[in-house]
């Protein structure tokens, strides 16, 4: 992959919640790269650090977490070496974020109007936008809601956020994270507080902008359905670690981590037999403030062996042999012991 396709790179990114209880290790040296254009989603049950790691991406973790190591690399720049005031003018224009309750996200005393415009005049101008005019301003903001699907939009500028069904909120959140028309949209939970009909009618959405203006979207999310619907590439996280990426056809066709593959088993599909249960993964997350010094999927993992529980597995490609930097938007890559055991037929049953 050409440095030059690469407009995002997280490389060995750590996350620390420093409590009276001791630290709280959220996410422990992940890596990925995202291309321009490209939708990768971030998969992971509650806890595994999907929004914690997008949190510092955007630079807007607050005490006590605190990024303790690696590096989030922008458009070619250490965004972690930004000051504030660096970063207010990457986020909402070149960067922006879609939070998981639109109503806690959205000021209740103001319009919806009044919200879009003034993201709109404060960040236009960092990213080349021409806005010289409040009307021109409100103009845009109009032109945003109906992109994205709201009735009567005249009217609901002039509304507050109470007065919108969760829907619509939502709605309101993507126009808002796309008006400055960002490169790279961040959409944590989007969905997850709307229904089944309205969660289809936003996927659908979501898919038709980012064809049309070609920004690179990272959604995140635990429902695989919504991940095999927009995306193209998967990390799959758990306990603050990447433990396998690929393409959505390798992650829904050949998964091969042992979560990968719980995670699967427990998702309900049209295609299994009437009466067939679903399986779940047994056991309990590991505790963040104690992890162990192995996987970190080892005290749930079926297959586990010694080496599990006391060495933290390397990042194997599947196709292409070890890789020390870590993960890529290239080929399919876990995080796991067993290919060396799967390998080597006369081990006795350790690596």
């Amino acid at each position: 992959m050409a440095t030059d396709d690469i407009l995002l790179e997280v490389n060995d990114l750590k996350v620390s919640f420093f409590t009276p209880v001791g630290e709280v290790k959220a996410v422990g040296g992940i890596s990925y790269a995202l291309n321009y254009g490209e939708v990768m989603g971030i998969v992971g049950e509650s806890g595994s650090g999907k929004s914690v790691e997008a949190y510092s991406v955007m630079r807007l973790l607050e005490s006590p977490g605190r990024v303790v190591g690696g590096s989030v690399r922008f458009e070619g720049h250490d965004l972690l070496a930004y000051s504030q005031r660096d970063m207010e003018k990457i986020r909402g224009n070149r960067m922006s974020m879609i939070f998981q309750n639109p109503m806690e996200s959205l000021n209740p005393v103001y319009t919806i109007g009044n919200q879009l415009i003034d993201v709109l005049r404060e960040h236009a101008k960092d990213n080349g936008v021409e806005i010289t005019t409040k009307q021109a301003a409100a103009d845009k903001a109009l032109e945003m809601l109906r992109l994205v699907g709201i009735t009567n939009p005249e009217r609901r500028m002039k509304q507050h956020p109470h007065e919108l069904s969760g829907g619509m909120r939502q709605r309101v959140m993507i126009a808002m994270g796309l008006i400055c028309e960002p490169q790279l949209l961040i959409a944590d939970e989007p969905t997850t507080a709307l229904d089944v009909t309205i969660q289809a009618q936003i996927l659908e959405l979501m898919k038709s902008i980012q064809q049309k203006t070609g920004m690179a979207i990272i959604f995140i999310t635990h429902n695989l359905a919504v991940i095999a619907e927009i995306c193209d590439t998967v990390v799959v996280m758990y306990g603050g670690h990447v433990v396998e990426q690929g393409t959505v056809e390798d992650i829904f066709y050949q998964p091969t981590h042992p979560y990968t593959q719980g995670l699967l088993r427990s998702m309900p599909r049209l295609d299994e037999q009437k009466g067939e249960r679903l399986i779940p993964i047994e056991g309990t997350p590991i505790n963040m403030l104690e992890p162990n010094p192995g996987c970190p999927f080892a005290p749930r993992c079926e297959r586990c062996m010694k080496i599990c529980v006391t060495r933290n597995p390397p990042k194997i490609s599947l196709d292409r042999g070890d890789d020390s930097k870590g993960f890529s938007t290239a080929g399919h890559r876990i995080a796991c012991w067993l290919p060396f055991k799967d390998s080597s037929p006369n081990n006795g049953g350790r690596p």
